[in-house]
């Protein structure tokens, strides 16, 4: 049986970074290149009609950021997968990425054939964010009640806050499945249920949090707003 062959988009404004990305997933079976821009300006304006199952987007754009073209394909079509790369792994900007609704942060300097694995992961729905990355942005939830047992309000199951908890205390993905007799794969399962409900129940608040925030950065640069 052939391998299935995912519609993938990728928006990056380095032309030698974009043109290594061209170069190999144009010959990739798992994957097939429908759209490939330098900016999110670009993004919008060639973006019509076509089916996108996954986008893997450069965090640090001209003009709108990677992080605005999330809330785009998030908002126009639920069902694709967003992945954002960046050269570091910067805390604020992994919060942001996922409230925007990102399935995956990457780093820039991984292996292409690195990023095609972890791509692959994302969009089997066999995988959401490193662990890492999970601690990142539980901690700034946790942060904002005061302590990680202000999760616990967030109508999460005692399984989920007791993964919860682990994550929040610096265990892989691995190391918590392995400590509460779960595979990797009903582990994901039940941190994906987390992010759903943190989400739900943040969504409009950090909306707002992230509009305020770029509104600040841009003062006095007469920003227009971000047309959705």
């Amino acid at each position: 049986m052939e391998p299935a062959s995912y519609n993938l988009a990728i928006v990056e404004d380095k032309p030698v970074v974009l043109d290594a990305l061209l170069a190999y997933f144009s010959s990739s079976p798992n994957f097939k290149l429908i759209l490939a821009v330098g900016s999110a300006e670009q993004f919008f304006e060639n973006w019509k009609e076509q089916r996108i199952d996954l986008l893997l987007c450069d965090v640090d754009l001209p003009g709108k950021s990677g992080i605005d073209v999330t809330w785009y394909v998030k908002r126009k079509s639920t069902m694709t997968q967003v992945v954002m790369y960046a050269h570091q792994e910067d805390s604020d900007t992994v919060f942001e990425v996922a409230c925007a609704g990102a399935s995956g942060y990457l780093l820039k300097d991984s292996p292409l054939s690195e990023i095609e694995r972890r791509l692959l992961e994302v969009v089997n729905e066999n995988s959401i964010m490193t662990s890492k990355v999970a601690q990142t942005v539980l901690a700034h939830f946790s942060n904002s009640k005061g302590s990680s047992a202000g999760l616990e309000g967030e109508e999460l199951t005692s399984r989920e806050f007791e993964i919860v908890s682990l994550l929040q205390n610096g265990f892989s993905y691995s190391h918590v499945a392995e400590r509460l007799s779960l595979t990797l794969k009903t582990l994901k399962f039940h941190i994906r249920h987390v992010y759903g409900k943190l989400q739900l129940k943040r969504h409009a608040e950090l909306m707002g949090l992230y509009e305020r925030r770029r509104m600040v950065e841009k003062a006095g640069n007469n920003p227009s707003p971000i047309d959705f």
